[in-house]
């Protein structure tokens, strides 16, 4: 085996600083995160026509294809499965807030009939707080920005 490199292939450098500045737009669930960043409240969408609720919420019902409307909902809700994280991994700006571990759960919200998959502050370091069936409410960051990680769920007392 030789050491010699072959000086004219590609040398490929990970370049991990690299932070692009760009507007998002949120398009027909704006209001969605507009809410959350104004009000502290969570909106959900539903279908005049088929009337089901989906959260997180969509401009168009997914079964029947209507423009839903939007209705308020409490941010309280029932676990129906959840895992708990030890290892950040590429997990972005909510985990990081939430720290180690946390609860990646599915979560119905009350008067859903969908549901968000979304991150669990447990109320301590052991496993079996945040299992299926717990109550969770929504609680929000002091500092919202309009994405999904401006809240996150606690159980219930």
């Amino acid at each position: 085996m030789s050491d010699t490199k072959d000086m004219n292939a590609p040398l490929e450098v990970p370049y991990t600083d690299w932070k692009p500045e760009y507007l998002y737009s949120q398009g027909e669930v704006s209001r969605f995160f507009r809410e959350i960043v104004d009000n502290k409240k969570l909106y959900a969408s539903r279908c005049a026509k088929c009337n089901l609720t989906w959260m997180p919420p969509r401009g168009h019902c997914p079964e029947c294809h209507e423009t839903t409307e939007w209705v308020p909902i409490s941010g309280e809700g029932t676990v129906r499965s959840a895992t708990y994280c030890y290892f950040a991994g590429m997990a972005g700006d909510l985990v990081q807030h939430l720290g180690l571990p946390y609860v990646l759960a599915l979560i119905q919200l009350d008067g859903c009939d969908t549901y968000l998959c979304h991150g669990v502050k447990p109320p301590g370091q052991a496993m079996g707080d945040i299992v299926t069936g717990t109550r969770v409410k929504a609680v929000y960051r002091e500092e919202r920005r309009g994405s999904i990680a401006d809240f996150y769920f606690v159980k219930q007392s």
